[in-house]
């Protein structure tokens, strides 16, 4: 590749450049700087986990092992995967990756929500801190029983310690974080694209990012709701999944798994989005098909919710929903295989130019495809049946996972590099990176198929000799070090390419998207001025023409069409980039608090409340936008909606989900009592009069808004306190109503109706309680005069919430009272 030249470094006006310092770094909110915090502490993790691997591979290398015992082992493995999965791939992919490009790719100059956006780091931070707590007690306290926690291992009385209490509370603060960022890329992709970018000419990495957040918003809280039981199980002494008191360990697996394979493809999408941005100008072509790439997107996440019941094959299901899960993971393959032709075509024919980035493209390519030929084996419950929980299932998902996942994302580390930091990292290094991985990946992993063949089960920490096993364990542990060295010299690359490598132009690879036309790395207002997107590959168009745009480019070597934009003299004194903050920081440090407390002092519970509650008031009123109409930024959005508003939608899009897997819960538990209490206990008469309260004080809402947006605050406020104050009327008659059910001997203890009778209703109180607590200081507010008209947003959206909490409830009421079952005799 030709030199390229230094990128110009411009001096801008004070208020747009960088801050400088750890304060600054600890206080951002700029989504470039919190994609390079994500970054470099998802490859820390990766270190982490990659050292776990090669410890597995160890112990496994000759029969008979005792490097290390069985109960490292098991911590091993399970901190492995979960590590790799929650603390590698997706903060790469999502915190990584997307957050320093969706507004680069979109021409806007932030997200959606930028501070949001930080907090979902802090949070991040906090999740994976508190994963590998055990560390404080040595190893004898990690996370043990998997990364998938089954059932009911993970109860108190076959996992004792503080193993899986960490495990728990890590995954649901890490669920924290996961849901906000893609509540704010949804948002952000959404409602921010610039003028002229329709949906049909985004970016492919758009397309799989936008498709992602909504597999993340209807995926997370059924996890959530898993992770909620078991945490009441270890915690409460409830019995979710204990089979003794009439429940069932298989509901945990239902719970994951409708959370666990859309999370493959929250994994994969964006792998494939970056293949997709990667393989056109490295093959001097557009991408090839398009629109049917990008209507397979949807069709994979639609089917990927049909899919969950193809890793529960051997739990007992039976014919009908064994064939059911069949026919759709067997549907699944046709969107992907659809994704594996349109790559191969866009190589076809092209004018190919074999850089690192290239290389790994390629790779993921035949790698993903091997991973997914070896899963449609799986897709048959005969066969399934028999390669369960054998090495060939290790081998599969390694395929998919590494083969597919890791290669995409190594893909995108060589290809958007030079824009992140300004400066290229070495192709040489990369290519022997490149091949050394591609043999030692296909060393380590192919011969577990031979493994599962040959009878070797998962997660066995060591193995008798002489049983066909030890040729293969040793040449995989081998290869497994000769993979650990390719990611040694990735590190390398890293960081001397991070302080002496070759600085890179604005475009060094003639690119078709719109973060080229920019300097790198960017600066912090991203765009000049936003631009106007006419056609698919908008800076490809500019560059080229139309005519460049649909057909082979001319041979310009490394950029030489585009020139940087954004000097001094372009910058207009009306750009205006948010303040820093330290409440995300807060706000994170509080949770973690509040999480640490469950375990060791209760108190700690309260002072973490409390550095939230501060977190969230200080966010509120940090801005003095707070709560106002931007008509500037409302006639920029691409749907005319204000991002607030259509932020709150997105939530209660998967709050939606939440709740329906609360009420799912009761509605199969209700019928599995084994005695005792059940709904005929229920104060239908005082209830009946709560449930009058609450939906009357939807009208009151109603009517605060509306005294609002005709700026009179003083019924404005009225309305307000007596919305907060009908709310509380129905918050003390359900703590009368669950006092009078504890004074019976009903505890959420006692039975299966109980348990899922005190959860359902009183997450239903959290929520109310939540809303009174912000009707509150909204009418506080309006009273002192800080919201009339102009800022009847913060009320409105307000509503939207009160409502909803309003609407769940009439469901709730007419699901577990009005239809409560006759107690037989």
């Amino acid at each position: 590749m030709a030199a390229q030249p230094k990128t110009l470094e411009y001096e801008y006006p004070n208020y747009l450049q960088d801050p400088r310092g750890i304060w600054s770094w600890l206080t951002t909110i700029d989504h470039k700087r919190i994609a390079i915090l994500y970054g470099v502490s998802a490859l820390f993790f990766m270190m982490v986990g990659g050292l776990e691997a090669m410890l597995i591979r160890a112990q496994l290398m000759v029969p008979n092992n005792h490097l290390i015992g069985a109960a490292i082992y098991n911590e091993l493995f399970t901190m492995h995967g979960t590590t790799m999965i929650f603390l590698v791939v997706m903060p790469l992919e999502l915190g990584f990756f997307a957050n320093f490009m969706i507004p680069l790719h979109i021409g806007a100059r932030d997200v959606a929500f930028p501070r949001l956006n930080a907090l979902s780091y802090w949070v991040f931070i906090a999740g994976a801190i508190f994963l590998h707590l055990g560390l404080v007690r040595s190893l004898a306290g990690m996370p043990d029983a998997g990364w998938f926690g089954y059932a009911n291992l993970t109860e108190r009385m076959y996992s004792p310690g503080i193993n899986i209490d960490t495990w728990v509370l890590g995954l649901l603060i890490l669920g924290v974080s996961t849901l906000l960022s893609g509540l704010n890329f949804f948002v952000t992709i959404v409602n921010m694209r610039a003028p002229g970018m329709t949906f049909m000419r985004m970016p492919m990495f758009m397309w799989a990012m936008l498709v992602t957040t909504i597999l993340i918003l209807l995926a997370f809280p059924a996890l959530t709701v898993g992770l909620v039981f078991l945490f009441a199980d270890r915690f409460l002494d409830t019995h979710f999944y204990r089979v003794s008191a009439g429940a069932t360990p298989i509901l945990w697996q239902h719970l994951f798994w409708i959370f666990g394979h859309p999370e493959v493809y929250i994994m994969a999408l964006p792998a494939f989005g970056i293949i997709s941005e990667v393989i056109t100008p490295f093959s001097r072509k557009p991408l090839f098909g398009y629109p049917m790439m990008a209507y397979s997107l949807v069709l994979i996440a639609f089917l990927s919710y049909g899919v969950w019941g193809h890793h529960m094959f051997a739990t007992g299901m039976g014919p009908i929903a064994d064939s059911t899960f069949a026919i759709t993971t067997m549907l699944i393959a046709i969107p992907t295989g659809i994704k594996i032709f349109s790559w191969i075509a866009t190589v076809w024919g092209g004018r190919l130019r074999f850089t690192t980035a290239m290389l790994f493209t390629l790779g993921f390519i035949v790698e993903f495809t091997a991973g997914g030929l070896s899963g449609v084996m799986h897709a048959s419950p005969p066969v399934d049946l028999q390669q369960t929980d054998s090495y060939i299932v290790v081998a599969h998902f390694h395929y998919v996972l590494f083969g597919g996942m890791m290669m995409g994302i190594l893909a995108g580390f060589y290809y958007w590099w030079p824009k992140i930091t300004g400066r290229m990292l070495n192709e040489t290094i990369g290519k022997w990176q490149f091949w050394i991985t591609l043999w030692a990946f296909n060393g380590t992993f192919f011969p577990m198929h031979f493994l599962g063949v040959l009878g070797m089960p998962r997660r066995i920490y060591t193995y008798a000799p002489n049983m066909g096993w030890d040729f293969w364990n040793y040449f995989e542990s081998i290869n497994a070090f000769i993979l650990g060295f390719a990611f040694l010299l990735f590190f390398i690359n890293l960081v001397w390419s991070t302080l002496h490598g070759e600085h890179s132009s604005a475009d060094p690879w003639d690119g078709r998207t719109l973060e080229w036309s920019i300097p790198s790395p960017p600066p912090a207002f991203n765009f000049v001025t936003i631009p106007m997107v006419t056609a698919r590959d908008a800076f490809w168009v500019r560059k080229y023409g139309s005519v460049g745009a649909h057909g082979v480019a001319p041979a310009i070597s490394g950029g030489a069409a585009a020139a940087p934009v954004g000097a001094p003299a372009e910058v207009h004194e009306h750009i205006h980039m948010p303040a820093p903050s330290i409440y995300p920081l807060i706000f994170g440090l509080g949770l973690f608090m509040a999480a640490l407390g469950c375990m060791i002092w209760i108190r700690l519970i309260l002072i973490g409340g409390a550095l939230i509650l501060m977190s969230i008031l200080g966010m509120v009123f940090e801005y003095p936008t707070f709560g106002q109409f931007n008509p500037e930024a409302l006639a920029e959005s691409t749907l005319g909606l204000d991002n607030r508003k259509l932020g709150m939608w997105a939530f209660l899009g998967s709050e939606c989900v939440f709740f329906a897997s609360l009420i799912s819960t009761y509605m199969v538990y209700k019928d599995r009592n084994l005695g005792g209490f059940d709904a005929m206990i229920l104060n239908i008469p005082l209830t009946s009069f709560s449930t009058f309260i609450l939906l009357t004080s939807s009208l009151l809402m109603v009517l605060a808004l509306a005294a609002v947006q005709r700026d009179d605050r003083k019924w404005g406020a009225i309305w307000l306190f007596g919305t907060a104050f009908f709310g509380m009327i129905f918050l003390g008659g359900q703590a009368y109503e669950f006092t009078d059910f504890v004074l019976q001997g009903l505890k959420i203890q006692t039975n299966l109706f109980g348990q899922t009778f005190y959860t359902l209703v009183g997450f239903h109180g959290i929520h109310v309680l939540i809303g009174v607590c912000w009707l509150l200081v909204l009418a506080f507010t309006t009273a002192a005069g800080k919201i009339g008209k102009d800022r009847s947003l913060a009320v409105e959206i307000g509503g939207l919430y009160w409502h909803f909490v309003d609407i769940v409830w009439v469901v709730i009421f007419t699901l577990i009272y009005l239809m409560r079952t006759v107690k037989h005799a």
